[in-house]
Protein backbone atom coordinates (compact mmCIF):
# COMPACT_ATOMS: atom_id res chain seq x y z
CA UNK A 1 0.00 0.00 0.00
CA UNK A 2 2.90 2.58 0.67
CA UNK A 3 4.23 1.77 -2.40
CA UNK A 4 1.43 2.22 -4.46
CA UNK A 5 1.07 5.73 -2.44
CA UNK A 6 4.53 6.60 -3.02
CA UNK A 7 4.23 5.95 -6.70
CA UNK A 8 0.87 7.71 -7.15
CA UNK A 9 2.51 10.87 -5.07
CA UNK A 10 5.73 10.80 -8.04
CA UNK A 11 3.25 10.44 -10.90
CA UNK A 12 1.18 13.47 -9.27
CA UNK A 13 4.53 15.63 -8.56
CA UNK A 14 5.91 15.18 -11.97
CA UNK A 15 2.62 16.09 -13.55
CA UNK A 16 2.53 19.12 -11.39
CA UNK A 17 6.26 20.47 -12.37
CA UNK A 18 5.77 19.56 -15.94
CA UNK A 19 2.26 22.09 -15.76
CA UNK A 20 4.84 24.67 -14.58
CA UNK A 21 7.20 24.36 -16.69
CA UNK A 22 4.92 24.76 -19.40
CA UNK A 23 4.01 28.28 -17.79
CA UNK A 24 7.17 29.82 -17.40
CA UNK A 25 7.83 28.78 -20.86
CA UNK A 26 4.83 31.30 -21.65
CA UNK A 27 5.85 33.93 -20.02
CA UNK A 28 9.35 34.02 -21.78
CA UNK A 29 7.28 34.14 -24.61
CA UNK A 30 5.07 36.95 -23.78
CA UNK A 31 8.60 38.95 -22.20
CA UNK A 32 9.90 38.38 -25.78
CA UNK A 33 7.19 39.92 -27.83
CA UNK A 34 6.78 42.77 -25.30
CA UNK A 35 10.65 43.68 -26.24
CA UNK A 36 9.50 43.46 -30.11
CA UNK A 37 6.64 46.85 -30.05
CA UNK A 38 9.94 48.64 -28.53
CA UNK A 39 12.26 48.63 -31.80
CA UNK A 40 11.20 52.10 -32.50
CA UNK A 41 12.97 53.84 -29.31
CA UNK A 42 16.38 54.84 -29.03
CA UNK A 43 18.48 55.71 -26.60
CA UNK A 44 21.44 57.41 -26.57
CA UNK A 45 24.14 59.51 -24.27
CA UNK A 46 24.12 63.39 -24.86
CA UNK A 47 26.38 65.50 -22.72
CA UNK A 48 25.81 69.25 -22.01
CA UNK A 49 28.21 72.28 -22.04
CA UNK A 50 28.52 72.12 -18.58
CA UNK A 51 30.16 68.35 -18.52
CA UNK A 52 26.46 66.86 -17.51
CA UNK A 53 25.26 63.78 -19.26
CA UNK A 54 21.78 63.08 -19.86
CA UNK A 55 20.14 59.79 -21.72
CA UNK A 56 17.86 60.72 -24.18
CA UNK A 57 15.32 58.22 -25.82
CA UNK A 58 13.39 58.70 -28.94
CA UNK A 59 9.99 56.78 -29.61
CA UNK A 60 8.65 56.60 -32.96
CA UNK A 61 6.30 53.85 -32.28
CA UNK A 62 2.90 54.67 -34.27
CA UNK A 63 0.92 55.38 -30.75
CA UNK A 64 3.61 56.75 -28.78
CA UNK A 65 5.72 59.59 -30.75
CA UNK A 66 7.83 61.39 -27.69
CA UNK A 67 10.83 62.39 -26.25
CA UNK A 68 12.08 61.69 -23.08
CA UNK A 69 15.03 63.10 -21.09
CA UNK A 70 17.12 61.77 -18.30
CA UNK A 71 19.58 63.47 -16.13
CA UNK A 72 20.25 63.77 -11.98
CA UNK A 73 17.48 61.23 -11.38
CA UNK A 74 15.21 63.31 -13.05
CA UNK A 75 12.88 62.76 -16.31
CA UNK A 76 11.46 65.23 -18.89
CA UNK A 77 8.86 63.81 -21.04
CA UNK A 78 7.08 65.51 -24.52
CA UNK A 79 5.19 64.10 -27.19
CA UNK A 80 6.18 65.01 -30.77
CA UNK A 81 4.62 68.31 -32.12
CA UNK A 82 6.40 68.23 -35.54
CA UNK A 83 9.31 67.44 -37.59
CA UNK A 84 12.33 67.56 -35.01
CA UNK A 85 10.07 69.45 -32.14
CA UNK A 86 8.27 67.93 -28.56
CA UNK A 87 6.62 70.33 -26.50
CA UNK A 88 4.55 69.71 -23.48
CA UNK A 89 3.23 72.44 -20.91
CA UNK A 90 6.11 75.46 -20.95
CA UNK A 91 9.30 72.86 -22.28
CA UNK A 92 9.94 72.56 -25.98
CA UNK A 93 12.42 70.04 -27.45
CA UNK A 94 14.01 70.68 -30.45
CA UNK A 95 16.15 67.54 -31.88
CA UNK A 96 18.63 68.26 -35.20
CA UNK A 97 21.23 65.75 -36.31
CA UNK A 98 23.85 65.40 -33.43
CA UNK A 99 21.69 67.92 -30.75
CA UNK A 100 19.25 68.54 -28.75
CA UNK A 101 17.83 71.74 -27.14
CA UNK A 102 15.80 72.49 -24.46
CA UNK A 103 14.41 75.67 -23.68
CA UNK A 104 11.76 76.73 -20.70
CA UNK A 105 11.09 79.97 -20.63
CA UNK A 106 14.08 81.89 -20.70
CA UNK A 107 16.44 78.91 -19.59
CA UNK A 108 17.63 77.04 -22.54
CA UNK A 109 19.61 73.99 -22.08
CA UNK A 110 21.77 72.51 -25.20
CA UNK A 111 22.99 68.65 -25.39
CA UNK A 112 25.34 67.46 -27.81
CA UNK A 113 25.95 63.50 -28.42
CA UNK A 114 28.65 61.73 -26.67
CA UNK A 115 31.41 60.66 -28.42
CA UNK A 116 31.20 57.01 -29.60
CA UNK A 117 27.81 57.05 -29.74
Amino acid sequence: MKKLVLVASAILFSAVQSCDKKEGRKSVIAAENASDTNRDEKTERYVAEDGSSALVTVRNNEDDKSISIRSNNKTITAPWKSEGVYSNYDVEIVTKNDSVKITQGDNVITLKKARGQ
